[in-house]
C-alpha cells in the first residue's frame, strides 16, 4: 500500500442537537484538502434510526461511510450505543466514535457489542475542533487502509485459488507424465535386460571360440571371471562396475584368437619371439573389442589386464592409478588362476604358491587393495575354483 490515495471520505455525524450538527459542518466542511489532510463529505442525522437508514443507503450505493460520530444520548430516539450496533450490522467496516459527556461503563462488557469493539471509540464532550479533525483524518485513513487490505486479501485468495487450480492441473499432468516415463523406463529396462542377455551369450560364444583353439586352458577365462567378480564384491564396488569386471574377465584373452594354435599348445617354454607374439594378445583383444558399443570400457580393461603397478607390464607399460581399477582386479585373478592351473609347458604350481606370489609383490606388481581382498576370500571365505 504505497499510496492511500486521499480522496473525499464520507463522514456521518449523528446528534439530536442542531448546534452540534452545525459545529460538525463548520469543522469538517471548512477543512480544505491539502497534501497532508483529506477532504470530507459530511452527512448529518438527528436520530439513530435515521442514521441507520443513511448507512443502509450508502452501503447499497457502494458509497460507504468511513467514520460515524454518534451522540450517546439522542432523545426521544435510540441512543448512540444502539445506533452503533445497528450500523455495524449493516456495515461492519465503519468506524464509530461515540461522543458523550460521560462514558458508559457497561457498553463494552456485552459479548454482542464486543464483536465490533475494535471499530468503536469514545470522544469526551466538550470536544475541540482539532479533535474532530484528528479523529476524522486518522480514522478515515485507517478505514481506507483496512479496505485496501481486505481487497488485497481477497485478491490474494483469488490468486491462491487460481494457482491451486493450476497446481492441481499441473500435478495431474505430471502424474500422467510420470506414469508414461515409468512405462518407458520399464520398456527400456526390459530392452536393456534382453540386450544384456544377448551380450553375455555373445561373450560366452567368443570365449568358447578362443578356448577351442587352446583346450589346455579351457575354462580359464570363466574361472578368472568368477574370481575377479568375487574380489570386486568383497571390495563392495557398485553393481554396474562388478558386472563390467565380470564381462571383461570373461573375454580378457580374446586377442589370443589371432595366435597360431601351435604356440597356444606348445609343451615347452616359448622362445622370445613367441613370447612377444603372446604378449601382443592384449593389444589384439583391444583392437577386436574397441568398435563394440559396450555399456562399459571393456576394450580398455582387456588392453590393460597385463599391466603392473610398477610399470613393468605390457603392452603400454602403465603404472599405478594410470591402470584402470577393473584391469588391476583381473590382473590379480589372472595370475592366481594361471599359477594354480596346469599349462601345456608345466604342471600346476599350486594355490599356496599363487597366493604367495601376490603377497610378495603386493604394492609392487599388484594393487594392495585387490591383493588383500583376494587373500581374504581364499583364507576367510573359502573361495575355490570348480574342480
Amino acid at each position: 500500500m504505497k499510496d492511500l490515495n486521499y480522496k473525499s471520505f464520507r463522514i456521518l455525524a449523528v446528534d439530536d442537537d442542531s448546534t452540534i450538527r452545525d459545529l460538525y459542518q463548520g469543522i469538517l466542511k471548512s477543512n480544505s484538502p491539502s497534501a497532508a489532510l483529506p477532504n470530507f463529505e459530511l452527512t448529518c442525522c438527528s436520530q439513530g434510526d435515521e442514521a441507520v437508514e443513511a448507512v443502509k443507503r450508502s452501503f447499497e450505493d457502494d458509497a460507504p461511510f468511513a467514520v460515524a460520530f454518534l451522540d450517546l444520548n439522542m432523545p426521544p430516539g435510540p441512543d448512540g450505543e444502539w445506533t452503533a450496533e445497528e450500523i455495524h450490522k449493516v456495515d461492519p467496516r465503519i468506524i464509530t466514535v461515540v461522543v458523550t459527556g460521560y462514558r458508559s461503563t457497561n457498553f463494552s462488557k456485552t459479548g454482542q457489542q464486543a464483536r465490533f469493539s475494535d471499530k468503536l471509540l469514545y470522544l469526551q464532550k466538550p470536544f475541540h475542533p482539532r479533535e474532530i479533525i484528528q479523529f476524522a483524518t486518522a480514522l478515515s485513513i485507517k478505514w481506507q487502509a483496512q479496505k485496501q487490505l481486505l481487497t488485497m486479501h481477497a485478491d490474494l485468495e483469488n490468486l491462491v485459488e487460481q494457482r491451486t487450480a493450476e497446481l492441481v492441473k499441473s500435478n495431474r499432468l505430471l502424474k500422467i507424465e510420470i506414469e508414461n516415463r515409468k512405462r518407458m523406463q520399464q520398456e527400456l529396462q526390459q530392452s536393456f535386460e534382453s540386450l544384456k542377455i544377448a551380450m553375455h551369450s555373445t561373450i560366452q560364444a567368443i570365449s568358447m571360440t578362443v578356448e577351442k583353439r587352446d583346450p589346455y586352458t579351457s575354462g580359464h577365462q570363466q574361472r578368472v571371471a568368477n574370481l575377479a567378480k568375487t574380489i570386486a564384491e568383497e571390495l563392495e564396488l557398485p553393481e554396474s562396475q562388478i558386472e563390467s569386471i565380470y564381462m571383461a574377465a570373461g573375454i580378457h584373452d580374446i586377442g589370443k584368437i589371432s595366435l597360431p594354435a601351435e604356440i597356444l599348445v606348445k609343451p615347452i617354454p616359448l622362445s622370445d619371439i613367441e613370447i612377444s607374439l603372446v604378449q601382443a594378445h592384449a593389444q589384439a583383444g583391444y583392437d577386436i573389442l574397441k568398435g563394440i558399443d559396450f555399456p562399459w570400457a571393456i576394450a580398455d580393461i582387456v588392453l590393460q589386464h597385463h599391466e603392473r603397478m610398477d610399470g613393468s607390464g605390457y603392452p603400454l607399460g602403465l603404472a599405478g592409478d594410470n591402470i584402470v581399477f577393473e584391469a588391476r582386479i583381473i590382473c590379480v585373478a589372472d595370475v592366481v588362476e594361471t599359477m594354480a592351473s596346469h599349462r601345456p609347458y608345466r604342471p600346476s604350481i599350486g594355490m599356496d604358491k599363487a597366493l604367495e606370489e601376490i603377497v610378495n609383490n603386493r604394492g609392487v606388481l599388484y594393487d594392495p587393495q585387490v591383493v588383500d581382498a583376494c587373500l581374504k576370500i581364499f583364507k576367510e571365505k573359502d573361495f575355490s575354483f570348480p574342480g
